[in-house]
């Protein structure tokens, strides 16, 4: 009995964490809806009357799913759009635009930099690590940002590490630390797998382990 709390809040985090994502897309696809709703009941309107056939019956239960497949087609649509290169010139300019407004550039380039620092194609985040932070003997999971040249010679070696530790269960705010990358252990963990580890505070999650490097010219070794 003493372990149902425990067993019952995991549970719940894990549940919650699949509903997030669901949760999201549901709202996008509901505003499209909405947004189509007046387009819907006049194009079956007009589909039935250039077929000459009667509206009473069959065209209003029709009018939903032609307002979810035109939602679907235009999520699909600007998939299409996004992924040629006419299409991203043409999103680029409507970019420059939307920068142009004061408000809406705020609001507007922080949520695409959140978006493609942490599920972008180009992500900053290299790999998965562990250090121990912020005392030793305190093990702390992060994420390597970049590797630089050490120009300050304020940590020990020629380079550097820059290491974005996130806070739990807000994943987009944290702490940034360099250190030397003697200081890190990298970890088998992806950086999508190390985000649902730390929104679910360590509920949700693989055992640790050490990530394999390939070497030119070597066989295989563990990192740390």
């Amino acid at each position: 009995m003493s372990g149902t709390p425990h067993f019952v809040r995991r549970t719940f985090l894990a549940g919650l964490l699949i509903l997030l994502p669901l949760f999201v897309t549901y709202i996008l696809i509901a505003f499209l809806f909405n947004l189509f709703a007046g387009v819907g009941a006049p194009l079956v309107s007009g589909l039935f009357h250039l077929l000459g056939a009667s509206t009473d019956t069959l065209a209003l239960p029709l009018i939903p799913l032609v307002n979810l497949a035109l939602s679907l087609a235009a999520i699909f649509a600007l998939g299409l759009v996004g992924t040629n290169i006419i299409g991203r010139r043409i999103l680029a300019i409507f970019e420059a635009l939307l920068l142009r407004l004061p408000l809406v550039k705020t609001v507007y380039s922080s949520a695409k930099q959140l978006v493609e620092t942490f599920q972008g194609p180009n992500r900053s985040f290299q790999r998965v690590v562990l250090l121990q932070y912020p005392r030793t003997g305190l093990w702390t999971l992060g994420l390597v940002a970049t590797e630089r040249r050490n120009t300050t010679q304020l940590i020990s070696g020629d380079r550097f590490l820059a290491v974005f530790i996130p806070t739990t269960p807000n994943p987009t705010s944290g702490f940034l630390v360099l250190l030397s990358p003697e200081e890190v252990v990298d970890v088998d963990y992806s950086v999508e797998e190390a985000f649902k580890f730390i929104m679910s505070s360590g509920i949700v999650g693989r055992d640790f382990a050490p990530r394999l490097v390939l070497e030119p010219g070597s066989s295989e070794r563990t990192n740390g």
